[in-house]
């Protein structure tokens, strides 16, 4: 059979490298992103709400159908990582995160509250593995998963951890594990500035130099954004401003982040007064 895997995932798509390693095993001919050739069967996964269809016969993705899983004979497959240009392991070692976050779609998603060896999708072959969860702290075993990346001699990717959930033990095993990049957290709501502010202590206390994700633009005004960028670079983390409604401002302020323009100046507002009115220091 000829079998068509489509998706608008820029990097990956865990769920398809699974679904192209059960079809390449039956001897089946697998092609990624080639809506007009001629398959037999086709599969799409989504994460974009409003992005272009083909004619799949199975679609899932969270932008699509969130709550649709794949049979738990495919799920424990190994990823096929010929399927997208990467050069590391990639996987869940636990799905779910139970803040139920208003801007967040991982609610809509299908529970899931299994522990997984991260040796059940990394390959051998690769010195860095990925970690999807969604909450790596919510996972009662997450130390056996920093231990097994720690024996493996593994780099780590993470997308985000929880500064709510920090503690001296958690930000011991951060440290002490090898990072590709460093450390990602993250800073959404300002209700939350309490807790986030003792865990960017203990990155502190503990010598980690950590990113600081910063949801802008959801339930905060922009004086509110523009504070806890503050704090997060006054207490020796970087901010990394996160929009979720993108305004004119928005992306400016934005691009001077990135560009880490406010490193010249005491204050990131001192630096913002400046780079708004186009002046260079």
């Amino acid at each position: 059979m000829k079998i068509s895997l489509l998706t608008d995932c820029p990097k990956h798509n865990l769920a398809l490298m699974k679904l192209s390693t059960y079809h390449k095993k039956a001897g089946d001919q697998v092609k990624l992103n080639m809506p007009l050739w001629p398959a037999d069967y086709r599969y799409g996964s989504y994460i974009f709400e409003n992005g272009i269809r083909f004619g799949d016969q199975e679609r899932g993705g969270i932008g699509a159908r969130p709550k649709v899983r794949l049979p738990e004979d495919i799920e424990k497959l190994m990823p096929d990582y010929t399927l997208f240009n990467v050069d590391h392991s990639l996987g869940y070692t636990f799905r779910d995160c139970y803040r139920k976050c208003p801007f967040c779609k991982v609610p809509l998603l299908p529970q899931n509250l299994l522990h997984h060896s991260i040796w059940e999708f990394h390959e051998k072959r690769f010195d860095t593995i990925e970690l999807l969860n969604n909450n790596t702290f919510f996972d009662t075993l997450w130390e056996y998963t920093f231990k097994e990346i720690y024996k493996a001699k593994l780099k780590i990717i993470e997308h985000g951890m929880d500064l709510r959930m920090l503690d001296d033990h958690k930000a011991w095993w951060i440290k002490r594990l090898m990072w590709k990049n460093e450390p990602k957290f993250a800073w959404d709501q300002m209700k939350d500035e309490k807790k986030i502010t003792e865990g960017i202590k203990l990155l502190q206390k503990h010598k980690i130099e950590g990113t600081i994700y910063v949801l802008m633009g959801f339930n905060t005004t922009f004086e509110q954004d523009l504070y806890r960028c503050e704090i997060i670079n006054s207490m020796g983390s970087k901010p990394f401003p996160m929009l979720y409604k993108p305004t004119k401002e928005l992306r400016r302020f934005r691009r001077m982040i990135y560009l880490r323009y406010y490193s010249k100046y005491k204050s990131i507002k001192e630096a913002w007064k400046d780079y708004k009115r186009g002046r260079r220091k």
